[in-house]
């Protein structure tokens, strides 16, 4: 009974030191994918942003507020992936599911980005040409 006991209290702790290894692994990639793509994307964003609205203060502040609705993105998803994050029992789950979470944040953040490429696309003046008359 006590060996099953402690086969069972090592077991539980060899979990958790792979759950800890996976957030951590996983909080510095999501950080990396955060804060260096979202300043590359307001960095970069801005010129098409501007080049579609015309108006450099309605830019600037679409820009920001693009910048701020990426980041609230990105930590809720992280939150939530770390809150329903599956026990992890071995090396290969640690990776297998290292590897899902963050491929599911990058198909995320790119389907998000089009998705916001189209709308100012939508929104810019350029697209519409009317005829001379």
């Amino acid at each position: 009974m006590i060996q099953c006991l402690a086969l069972y209290i090592s077991n539980a702790s060899n979990m958790t030191n792979y759950n800890l290894i996976g957030y951590a692994i996983y909080a510095i990639i999501t950080y990396f994918i955060t804060v260096r793509v979202g300043l590359i994307f307001h960095k970069n964003g801005y010129h098409y942003i501007k080049s579609g609205l015309e108006d450099e203060s309605i830019a600037t502040s679409v820009n920001n507020l693009l910048l701020a609705c990426y980041y609230l993105t990105n930590l809720g998803y992280i939150a939530v992936t770390i809150w329903f994050w599956d026990g992890i029992g071995s090396v290969n789950t640690l990776f297998e599911s290292l590897s899902d979470n963050i491929s599911n944040i990058v198909l995320l953040l790119g389907v998000l980005h089009f998705l916001n490429m189209l709308v100012i696309y939508m929104f810019s003046k350029k697209h519409y040409s009317y005829p001379n008359i």
